[in-house]
């Protein structure tokens, strides 16, 4: 076990920048898993717009009940019928809505003919919808009562149209199934959990490769009384510890932060599943950038491009949700797009049903496929280097 022992003697000498490496991609990792993380809704709250309600129409009954359920649905800041007012008020965001209901409104209304409440709002507001949205559910619910309610008098409308719509429907926020729950942290930290893997067991691995790889240290090597089987073997057993430690680290602090939604969750084996195929493929990578790369510049140039480029194109800081479709086809090429795609999919189950557990399982199967072509790459190059 020569070879095993030198692999973490050369581990020691580097162990300070590794571990610089893992608390920066770890502190990233749950940095980004914290900011994106949203808060449990506790409830439901309707939305208020702030509106002014300027009544031209006097005393008119279905005038005073729009009025009135403006002010119910919305918040209504009193201004005067003073058109410099009213253009201040817009101009510094009291209000974002003016609602006009002009002279002789209820009588139109009444008579049939066209009417409509008119209305200045602030350029590009969005939350002056709801107040049309409302607008027009008064005035609609007010024209059904009309057509159908017989012969009633305007207050007696007005009244019947306020009943109407003082109905609630009962809301409950009920827990997404995106998160078994309310949406937890851990869903985004082992979403991160490519970014942190990857980098970290990349620098690693290529790091020893690299001291291996020196030709004066490759020839004695070679010319040692320890079979190429036997070497070969030593360093991917070193390899395997290694990448399992870091794997070891990540999810133990999962652990630490979410122990108890996690473990709730019922989806914490899926999660190790998934990110321990990822750890073979990010040892194969970092296998083969070791057995690529000649200076420590290039292995810093090389971790970082492969470990930011596929975090980019696969979904890891972008969701894949609103990633574009060329820039998804080109990321399933790449290992991290099925490990994303994986970690969406256990995320979105609310309970493991082996229907479900297929298409997971196909998308490690992927991962584990891209690792052992890339091993053998790495393991072609690595023969023609001995060659020469």
């Amino acid at each position: 076990m020569q070879v095993f022992r030198a692999y973490f003697k050369v581990m020691r000498a580097s162990a300070g920048t590794i571990a610089i490496y893992v608390a920066i991609f770890l502190g990233l990792s749950v940095a980004f898993s914290l900011a994106e993380a949203p808060q449990e809704s506790a409830g439901f709250a309707q939305t208020r717009t702030s509106i002014a309600v300027i009544n031209r129409d006097g005393d008119a009954p279905l005038a005073q009940g729009l009025a009135g359920y403006l002010a119910d649905t919305s918040t209504v800041v009193p201004y005067p019928d003073d058109p410099e007012k009213l253009q201040d008020a817009l101009f510094f965001r009291n209000v974002e809505y003016i609602a006009i209901i002009p002279a002789g409104f209820s009588a139109d209304f009444a008579s049939g003919r066209d009417c409509a409440v008119q209305k200045v709002i602030v350029p590009g507001s969005i939350s002056s919808r709801y107040v049309d949205m409302r607008i027009d559910k008064y005035l609609s619910t007010a024209r059904l009562r009309r057509q159908y309610g017989g012969d009633q008098s305007e207050e007696q409308l007005v009244a019947a149209v306020g009943a109407d719509l003082a109905q609630e429907t009962p809301v409950a926020v009920l827990p997404s199934s995106a998160t078994n729950g309310a949406a937890q942290g851990f869903v985004f930290y082992y979403r991160y959990f490519a970014y942190a893997v990857l980098a970290t067991i990349m620098m690693g691995v290529s790091s020893i490769m690299m001291a291996f790889n020196k030709p004066d240290l490759l020839r004695r090597n070679l010319c040692a009384p320890i079979p190429a089987r036997s070497r070969s073997l030593q360093l991917a057993a070193g390899h395997t510890v290694f990448a399992l430690g870091c794997w070891s680290v990540l999810v133990l602090f999962s652990f630490v932060l979410y122990g108890r939604s996690l473990l709730s969750s019922g989806l914490v084996w899926l999660y190790c599943l998934n990110t321990l195929a990822f750890t073979v493929v990010s040892a194969s990578i970092g296998f083969l950038i070791g057995g690529s790369v000649k200076s420590v510049g290039a292995q810093a140039g090389a971790v970082n491009v492969i470990a930011n480029g596929m975090s980019f194109m696969c979904g890891v800081f972008v969701p894949q949700s609103i990633l574009s479709k060329q820039v998804l086809d080109f990321g399933r090429f790449l290992p991290a797009y099925w490990y994303v795609r994986a970690n969406d999919a256990i995320s979105a189950l609310y309970r493991p049903i082996a229907s479900a557990l297929r298409p997971i399982y196909g998308d490690m199967l992927i991962q584990l496929g891209f690792a052992a072509a890339i091993f053998a790459t790495a393991l072609l190059l690595a023969k023609e280097r001995q060659a020469e």
